[in-house]
């Protein structure tokens, strides 16, 4: 084993209205799972990512990046000697935690593969991010579009980021690959057959092989 993948959740707890993760990626293709494992967290509450601005019990940034991440490699076994990439996987708010992650601990984590990734046009946050965030100040550190601004430097020179679509969130898709091409970010940018807006192998199955392309580029 010798990469984990973290498939970010779009609904807070167990909840199953737009599919479960693992169920989805346990029907992909041998060879797209094979020396592969993959970690579903979950969140009380709406999985954004962000931590709150105020809040101690409400930090999703810091309880993935310093207990799930940490907790995920110690149940791998992993050795400090044996490298493991630590990849990350999502669609519509899993999406946008996955780049803000990618761009923010760029040495932590290796790439993103994202579908239908939400708040990469210019439109409102949506209110439940708006709730996570607890701030102004503290949306604008979490904006996913200033992120890859601020940190574009640490993204360039190799192609870490996968940017599927068209699902529903066609405008974000065409935002976002603009705005990675205006960064000079190198990236996978793919259109694959429409999908519905959930954990789908139609989506999941292009978002894997590109994942691993882009992790076999490193080498």
């Amino acid at each position: 084993m010798r990469r984990i993948v973290f498939a970010l959740p779009v609904e807070r707890g167990e909840g199953r209205k737009y599919g479960y993760s693992l169920e989805q990626i346990g029907r992909l293709p041998g060879h797209l799972r094979e020396g592969t494992a993959f970690a579903a967290p979950t969140f009380s509450d709406s999985p954004w990512l962000v931590n709150h601005a105020s809040r101690a019990d409400r930090r999703q940034e810091d309880h993935l990046v310093h207990v799930v991440v940490p907790t995920a490699l110690a149940l791998l076994g992993a050795q400090p000697r044996l490298p493991v990439h630590l990849h990350l996987l999502g669609f519509s708010k899993g999406g946008f935690a996955a780049l803000n992650l990618l761009s923010r601990h760029p040495r932590l984590f290796t790439a993103a593969s994202v579908w239908d990734a939400s708040l990469l046009s210019d439109r409102p946050p949506h209110p439940q991010l708006v709730q996570a965030a607890g701030s102004t100040e503290q949306l604008d550190e979490y904006d996913v579009r200033h992120n890859l601004r601020r940190h574009a430097h640490a993204l360039r020179g190799t192609h870490r980021i996968a940017l599927g679509g068209i699902g529903t969130l066609a405008a974000d898709w065409t935002a976002g690959h603009q705005l990675l091409d205006a960064l000079h970010i190198p990236h996978h940018a793919y259109q694959n057959a429409p999908a519905q807006h959930r954990w789908d192998t139609a989506w999941l199955t292009p978002a894997m092989r590109h994942l691993l392309d882009l992790e076999a580029r490193l080498h």
